[in-house]
């Protein structure tokens, strides 16, 4: 149940980001957090990603785009739209 209520407030957050990435300018927002390994982890399995064996993966909410990676992950390696969760 507590990590329910986790899953909720990251997905609130995240929500509230948006919004305000939204508010703040005309055009598509993009944010990229690079997180240590178990941390990634830990978000890929509470947003629900279906494969646990990628090393990055992103979500559109509200039109802007958030994407995961792990720490030290090169941003040269393109996200192809297989990794993709609407």
């Amino acid at each position: 149940m507590a990590e329910d209520n986790e899953d909720i407030g990251i997905l609130e957050k995240l929500a509230l980001m948006a919004d305000a990435t939204q508010n703040l300018f005309n055009g598509r927002s993009t944010i990229i957090f690079e997180l240590d390994e178990m941390e990634f982890r830990r978000t890929q399995v509470m947003l629900k990603q279906p494969n646990l064996k990628d090393d990055k993966f992103k979500i559109d909410m509200s039109g802007t785009e958030f994407i995961f990676l792990i720490n030290g992950l090169r941003m040269e390696t393109s996200l192809t739209d297989d990794t993709t969760s609407s």
